[in-house]
């Protein structure tokens, strides 16, 4: 089988592969989703592993908050039991790079707005916030992600906190985490500095995988001949000097529709036809392999009932057709 044309893509031909038994089975390529919802339509389901101990630090508990655009987060403590780091994980969709900086302002605009409350903090001082990256995966799969980083000085009653908070998107959700202490123990800079080293790692080991309608592989249509070099090909392969597999932004065509080169095509056309989106994946790949140091938290979406609240916020570009 010889490719025409390299596609730059996560995809590894092995995997492809070993999707071919269920895969070539797609159906027909979704169109406009205006009427979709962003939860339990465009994201229902979501897979999130994470390290159990990150450093000295050790997943002590979880927690699924009611609000299911709030996602869930969990608690690592350490040798002190006066400190913890939160880590958040909650559906961001598909947001433009850009955006972070806009949506960090916001979450802190939200912590300001809880001066003078009853139980909240009587001052709040927040340093500029510090863009960064985060270097994940390795060799092909190598990506950076834009963070944000800030500081806090926290005052309630007669004590002062000094407080960090890491922001960043990754596959299709917000990662977020928090970490106070009180002034005299450790000042605004070292709360920073130990919440940026433990985000990078946290960053590193986590994987997030999401399905539902975000997963669009085109649908692969038989035909008895093709044409080469027609007008709109993305790529295309052959067989033994015949061309067997043709994908174009809506379709692919094939000599074949139940052939390997068929089904290859279909995932490699994904991120050259803008279908795919990084940390959405098929149905049958929603279960991954859990190692003994790492947990996995499952959140399921549902559809919003009839006349109820729309999921899908301003915070949350959502892709609504193929173009």
């Amino acid at each position: 089988m010889t490719i025409l044309r390299t596609a730059t893509t996560w995809l590894s031909v092995a995997w492809l592969l070993a999707l071919v038994a269920s895969a070539h089975a797609q159906g027909t390529a979704p169109t406009a989703r205006e009427a979709s919802s962003f939860l339990g339509g465009f994201l229902k389901e979501t897979r999130v592993v994470y390290p159990l101990r990150v450093g000295a630090w050790e997943a002590r508990g979880e927690h699924r908050y009611e609000e299911q655009e709030l996602g869930a987060s969990v608690r690592y403590a350490g040798a002190h039991k006066d400190r913890w780091i939160d880590l958040y994980f909650y559906p961001a969709g598909v947001l433009p790079e850009t955006r972070l900086a806009e949506d960090i302002q916001s979450t802190l605009e939200g912590i300001r707005t809880t001066v003078g409350r009853p139980g909240g903090y009587s001052e709040i001082d927040i340093a500029p916030v510090t863009m960064r990256r985060f270097s994940v995966g390795r060799g092909k799969q190598k990506r950076s992600i834009k963070a944000g980083s800030t500081s806090m000085r926290l005052l309630r009653g007669d004590k002062a906190y000094s407080s960090a908070m890491v922001m960043l998107v990754m596959d299709l959700y917000y990662v977020k985490a928090r970490f106070s202490a009180e002034e005299s123990v450790l000042s605004r800079r070292q709360v920073q500095k130990q919440l940026d080293k433990f985000t990078a790692e946290v960053v590193r080991a986590i994987t997030i995988r999401s399905t539902g309608e975000c997963w669009m592989p085109p649908p692969i249509v038989q035909k008895s001949a093709l044409v080469r070099d027609a007008p709109g090909q993305l790529i295309k392969t052959e067989k033994d000097g015949t061309l067997s597999a043709v994908a174009y932004a809506d379709r692919v065509e094939a000599l074949d529709a139940t052939s390997p080169e068929a089904v290859v095509m279909q995932f490699l056309s994904m991120p050259l036809s803008g279908r795919h989106f990084p940390g959405c994946n098929a149905p049958e790949d929603m279960n991954p392999a859990v190692p003994a140091d790492m947990r996995e938290l499952r959140l399921e979406f549902n559809a919003p009932r009839e006349g109820g609240r729309n999921q899908s916020t301003p915070l949350r570009m959502r892709r609504t057709e193929v173009s």
